[in-house]
C-alpha cells in the first residue's frame, strides 16, 4: 500500500438528536492514542461488529497503532471524552475502506450519522473515487443509515459489503 498524505480535516461542532453538542475532529495519534483506547477497553462486547473492535487492552492497543499508522481517523467527544471514532484506510484502487464506531451510551442518537457525513465529503474533496465497508447481514440499523447516505450492498452475503461511489 503506498503511502497517501492525508489533508487535514477541518473541526465541526455538531448537534445529537437531544441537543448535545459534539466535537469531531482530527485524530492525533500522538496525543489522542490513550484516550481511544480508553473508549475501546470500555465499548460493550455485545455491541462488537466482526469482530471488533478487540477485547483484550493489548490488542486494542495494536489495533489502534495500526489504524494511527495506516489510516486517518476521525474522533467524536464530549466534554473531553471520547465517544465515536471513524477510521478510512486507503486501499490500492483510490478507494478507501471505513470503519466506524460509536460507544454504546451515545449509539442512536444521530453522531454516527454525521460522522459519516463529513467523511464523504471529505473523501470526495481529497479525490477518493469511493469508500467501502462491511458490516454483518444483521447490523440492520447501521445499514439502514448507509444506505440512506448512498451506499449500495455489493456483497450480500454473511456479511454485507457495501461501496459508495464518488465520481459519477
Amino acid at each position: 500500500m503506498a503511502t497517501v498524505l492525508f489533508p487535514p480535516f477541518r473541526s465541526l461542532r455538531i448537534r445529537d438528536k437531544f441537543g448535545e453538542e459534539f466535537l469531531v475532529r482530527q485524530y492525533d495519534h500522538d496525543k489522542d492514542r490513550e484516550k481511544l483506547v480508553e473508549m475501546y477497553a470500555n465499548y460493550d462486547p455485545e455491541y462488537r461488529c466482526l469482530g471488533l473492535p478487540p477485547l483484550t487492552k493489548e490488542a486494542i492497543e495494536n489495533w489502534v497503532d495500526y489504524l494511527g499508522k495506516n489510516g486517518f481517523s476521525i474522533i467524536a467527544e464530549k466534554d473531553g471524552k471520547f465517544v465515536g471514532h471513524l477510521v478510512i484506510v486507503p486501499d490500492d484502487k483510490n478507494r478507501v475502506d471505513l470503519t466506524i464506531f460509536v460507544h454504546q451510551d451515545y449509539q442512536n442518537r444521530g453522531l454516527g450519522q454525521e460522522m459519516m457525513k463529513a467523511i464523504i465529503e471529505y473523501c470526495r474533496n481529497a479525490g477518493f473515487d469511493g469508500i467501502t465497508l462491511v458490516t454483518e447481514r444483521t447490523n440492520t440499523r447501521a445499514i439502514h443509515v448507509y444506505k440512506k447516505l448512498g451506499f449500495e450492498v455489493v456483497a450480500p452475503y454473511y456479511e454485507f459489503d457495501m461501496y459508495l461511489p464518488l465520481r459519477r
